[in-house]
């Protein structure tokens, strides 16, 4: 079976699933304890810290506090800004945008239960995210603007250096925090250069482990986790024992990242480009959603006319893995809010699919993919 549905998830590397199993059998001692197992599974974890810190250009591994994915990241940054402004229960604005992830729209609508304002920013048709609009929508109370850095769906990647200039200079005292998940070990994403104040990794979606993530939070933020309370594990943002293999893994999908890539982009795009182009060839009206857009270099998400996306998904359930929107909101049929929100009809919405590709990936199984899935969609065109 041909696996193109890496945004989902992506398959950890022999490197990290090697590091796990030798850390779980190995350091299994508790990183508080001052013996020498204990100094040695903190060994393991302040080198992790490194490798994030390094991938991601903070300043320091003092910036970076693992959690259990993007999700707790997500939440930990926005309520803990929200904290920050006088409490959970003040009040204050927040803006974000329409095609967010739910780990950042939940959270979000949680709040807006307490009586903070949130203001969603609309996209343009290729997803992008209204600069101007996000000028004019900061004011004095604005206590966070967050805004993804990559959409999973589409893979179009939003301006956050330039959004980040216009909070800031319209309100320094503005937080502004980013979702990487979709972003680091794909791109190059450097927290400095992009002047984000908070960042939220997701592992599992380059080539780590699931239930494993990070935070970024900029040295100088006095931010506090606000949902979880606990020991002093992570100088106290966040409680509980240390996952010590997962943590490792982590940081030895890091390390990969930072040697493969300018490798990595360069093959993914070129594979990503031949694929589009074998199907363009055999599937008439074929349109990338989001073309117009920098995207990132593995995703493909394509509006196939007279095709059910869903019906496609399951068609080939058996030879190649896709999906037919975001894998987190699997399961409900309806149109998908982030091509709705780009302006797209619910037929162009329903029919449209998303195809991610990875490491493992090769021509050769690209080429096989293209097959199986211009068979599939001609037939299901025909049978409609």
């Amino acid at each position: 079976m041909i696996y193109l549905d890496n945004n989902a998830s992506t398959r950890p590397a022999p490197e990290v699933t090697k590091t796990i199993c030798r850390v779980l059998d190995e350091s299994f001692g508790n990183p508080s304890s001052g013996h020498l197992y204990g100094r040695k599974t903190k060994a393991l974890i302040d080198s992790a810290r490194q490798n994030v810190a390094a991938l991601i250009g903070a300043s320091g591994p003092g910036e970076i506090y693992f959690t259990s994915g993007a999700t707790e990241s997500n939440n930990i940054a926005i309520f803990g800004a929200a904290a920050l402004a006088g409490g959970l229960d003040k009040g204050g604005h927040i803006i974000s945008q329409q095609t967010e992830h739910p780990a950042v729209l939940n959270p979000l609508k949680a709040l807006q239960e307490r009586g903070f304002e949130i203001t969603l920013l609309a996209v343009d048709k290729n997803g992008v995210v209204d600069l101007g609009a996000l000028e004019r929508a900061i004011r004095p109370d604005t206590l966070l603007v967050t805004i993804m850095h990559a959409n999973n769906e589409t893979g179009v990647i939003q301006p956050i250096a330039r959004a980040v200039n216009i909070c800031k200079a319209k309100n320094p005292k503005t937080l502004f925090h980013t979702d990487a998940a979709q972003s680091v070990g794909k791109i190059p994403v450097d927290s400095t250069l992009l002047g984000v104040d908070m960042l939220s990794i997701a592992a599992h979606k380059f080539y780590g482990p699931k239930g494993m993530g990070a935070l970024y939070i900029r040295s100088g933020i006095p931010l506090k986790n606000v949902l979880m309370f606990g020991a002093g594990h992570e100088k106290g943002m966040r409680p509980g024992t240390e996952n010590t293999p997962y943590i490792a893994g982590l940081g030895t999908a890091c390390e990969l990242a930072v040697q493969e890539l300018p490798e990595r982009m360069e093959r993914l795009h070129g594979l990503r480009d031949m694929l589009f182009g074998l199907l363009e060839a055999a599937l008439p009206g074929l349109k990338i959603n989001g073309r117009g857009a920098d995207r990132l270099p593995n995703t493909l998400n394509v509006f196939i006319p007279g095709v059910d996306g869903n019906l496609l998904v399951e068609a080939l359930n058996e030879v190649v893995a896709i999906s037919a929107g975001s894998a987190c909101h699997e399961g409900k049929r309806s149109p998908s809010p982030v091509l709705k929100a780009m302006g797209a009809s619910d037929e162009e919405a329903y029919s449209s699919v998303r195809i991610t590709l990875g490491r493992d990936n090769t021509e050769s199984g690209i080429k096989e993919a293209a097959a199986y899935l211009q068979k599939a969609a001609l037939q299901l065109a025909q049978a409609r």
